[in-house]
């Protein structure tokens, strides 16, 4: 049972750890490390990761592009963590990314996001090829992130597209004009944060993320960072509240909650949505309590779902579209 997830804008991330940022200062790192990165990949570490401790969970197959001397190195990383791709190699170099934590203020990470390489039409059409050939096999697609250069906003959206002719669930995590256009095409799954929805909500002329579920999408999920998450399910809407970790470094736990999600979905079918909810909360909450994206070692799941607390806002089950 494989997942594939997009990863159209692969990174190296280099994470920084200092004691706390002075702008204008030199900085003494006290540590740092060098992993594959971009929120598909952390998407796929989290699910290889449920592999060892959920039952059924399913295979993680990331499907994107990699290019030049960094994106030798992401291959290197990659293969280091057993996490297996699909990859277009194109002319442009992936990008490189940096996490800055400060001991003092962990919850305070500084994110710096390179735009990443320009694709060509013909390595455009080269990944499709593979998203075609891959997607008979899958039982699940993950659409997460920023996309590369030259890749149209609804890029996402041509990927829901085939996922629902070939009857794969499918789940869009992404932000701005690409939310907006890929929305369209009907993922079962939406999962925004709060900010996210704010901005959707200010360019669109609909009242999201209703409009959403009227128009077919069968779930929308809204993170709000340490703050309940939101989840409006087909067996009614809920607030959950993950259980309660010391923060290293929140970077990653929207990944990890995804990751989380579909693992549960696709080997638990039979389980109520409350129980795919907070195994993705803790699986939220295992991510910032580790330094780098990826479950903290040490960290019982199980306890963490246990201490999740579910609130029911509507039990009503949505009717279907």
């Amino acid at each position: 049972m494989n997942v594939i997830i997009a990863s159209l804008n692969t990174a190296i991330e280099r994470l920084l750890l200092v004691d706390k940022q002075q702008p204008g200062e030199v900085h003494r790192l006290l540590d740092d490390k060098t992993l594959a990165g971009g929120k598909g990949v952390n998407v796929a570490r989290v699910m290889g990761q449920l592999r060892t401790v959920l039952p059924g969970a399913p295979t993680p197959l990331l499907l994107g592009f990699l290019g030049g001397a960094t994106g030798r190195l992401c291959r290197e990383l990659l293969a280091e963590e057993a996490l297996e791709g699909c990859w277009c190699n194109i002319a442009g170099s992936t990008r490189i990314c940096e996490v800055i934590t400060e001991v003092q203020a962990p919850e305070r990470a500084s994110v710096y996001n390179a735009v990443g390489p320009a694709i060509t039409q013909d390595e455009h059409q080269a990944l499709h090829r593979l998203l075609v050939q891959e997607l008979p096999h899958a039982s699940a697609l993950v659409c997460t992130g920023s996309l590369a250069k030259n890749l149209q906003p609804d890029e996402y959206g041509r990927w829901i597209t085939l996922a629902r002719a070939a009857g794969v669930l499918s789940l869009l995590d992404t932000h701005g004009t690409a939310l907006l256009q890929s929305a369209g095409s009907l993922p079962d799954i939406i999962k925004i944060n709060r900010d996210e929805l704010r901005q959707a909500s200010a360019a669109s002329s609909s009242a999201l993320p209703q409009a959403w579920l009227d128009q077919g999408v069968r779930c929308v999920i809204i993170t709000d960072g340490q703050r309940p998450t939101l989840a409006l399910t087909p067996d009614g809407d809920y607030e959950v509240s993950s259980s309660q970790v010391t923060t290293v470094s929140p970077v990653g736990s929207g990944d990890a909650y995804c990751a989380g999600l579909v693992a549960s979905l696709l080997a638990r079918p039979q389980a109520r949505w409350t129980e795919h909810l907070t195994l993705a909360a803790a699986c939220g909450a295992a991510n910032a309590a580790s330094p780098t994206a990826g479950l903290a070692a040490g960290l019982n799941l199980t306890e963490l779902q246990q201490h999740c607390t579910v609130r029911a806002v509507s039990t009503s089950p949505r009717s279907p579209a």
